[in-house]
């Protein structure tokens, strides 16, 4: 039995924004900003002021990140599966940067974590050196990847010419 077309697209396309958001996701914890202060008494941490928002710079990076991929993602499928096209696929991509996005921000979190552990807590002495990246609970960001998918696609979709004109009445 074949798997039809439109489904192994489908599930095609899944995979590989799953793989690419969560190989981008990676690259995004490994450099994503974090609060450095030193342990002072009582185990609290002494954070020196700063005009820089990490959890802003976290955020807004997040946003641009998923959006960019799901603008790759989305005219990549657009292009190189013109069978495919129309309002299922549009839906699907939708779907599928939603799923991608939580994708990139778990390993993301997860690789920003192990970077930025303070390991065993009960060896750290007064004046250690601490790194603290802080959690992201993205919001209304959540909708930038899938946002963009179908802006991308559904413009796509406007700007791109019929294959063949459409025939001339004879008079």
């Amino acid at each position: 039995m074949a798997i039809p077309r439109r489904v192994g697209s489908a599930a095609g396309i899944l995979a590989v924004s799953l793989l690419l958001y969560s190989a981008v996701g990676a690259i995004w914890g490994m450099l994503r900003p974090a609060y450095t202060g030193t342990l002072v008494d009582g185990g609290q941490v002494n954070i020196p002021a700063t005009t820089d928002s990490i959890a802003f710079h976290s955020f807004a990076s997040f946003v641009i990140a998923t959006g960019l991929l799901a603008v790759i993602v989305s005219l990549s499928m657009y292009v190189t599966s013109p069978s495919t096209r129309g309002p299922g696929m549009l839906w699907w991509l939708i779907a599928v940067a939603a799923l991608s996005a939580f994708s990139f921000l778990e390993v993301g979190t997860v690789v920003s974590g192990l970077l930025h552990s303070t390991g065993d807590v009960e060896q750290l002495a007064e004046g250690d050196r601490v790194s603290i990246v802080p959690g992201l609970a993205p919001g209304v960001g959540w909708l930038a990847a899938p946002f963009m998918a179908a802006l991308s696609y559904w413009c796509s979709a406007l700007v791109t010419p019929d294959t063949e004109p459409d025939p001339v009445p004879i008079k």
